[in-house]
Formats: structure tokens, C-alpha cells, sequence
């Protein structure tokens, strides 16, 4: 059921930021980050449900913040980041 949402939120997400031009139609593969991305998302679970009801654009806004300092890192130092056991944290 997450693996579900997780897609077709990723699907909206996509198709949003593309109508506004924020995005190219084809998304940048990164399989470095992509392997850690599944360990960060899990942490954030909890903290981003319980937020959800209350502050839907809040919780996924801050996800893609997560997102933005995971390619920070990816650009920066990656070398040391990728072997943080709990980036998220």
C-alpha cells in the first residue's frame, strides 16, 4: 500500500512541477542517492504521516527539502554522506 502511494505521489508530483515548468520531463537518475534515498524515506515516515492531516503540503514540502539536501550532499561530499548510517536523523 505505501509502495502504491509512493508512485502515484510521485506521478502527481511530477506531472505538478512539470506543468510549471520546474521540471524536465525526464527525471535525473542518480542510483548513489537512490540506494540511500529508501533509508531516509522510512525515517521520515513517521515524523511526515503525523503532520499529514494537519499539514499536508508542509509534510511532502519537507520531504522534498530532504530531497534537496540529499543532492546537496550528493554534490558536495557524497564520499562521506553515503556512509552516514542515519543520514535522515
Amino acid at each position: 500500500m505505501i509502495k502504491k502511494f509512493e508512485e502515484q505521489l510521485h506521478h502527481d508530483l511530477h506531472q505538478f512541477l512539470q506543468s510549471m515548468k520546474e521540471i524536465d520531463a525526464r527525471l535525473p537518475e542518480c542510483p548513489d542517492v537512490e540506494e540511500k534515498w529508501e533509508q531516509i524515506a522510512k525515517a521520515y515516515i513517521p515524523d511526515g504521516i503525523r503532520e499529514f492531516n494537519d499539514f499536508p503540503t508542509a509534510s511532502l514540502g519537507w520531504m522534498m527539502y530532504i530531497g534537496m539536501a540529499v543532492a546537496k550532499f550528493w554534490d558536495a561530499e557524497w564520499e562521506i554522506y553515503s556512509k552516514t548510517e542515519y543520514l535522515y536523523a
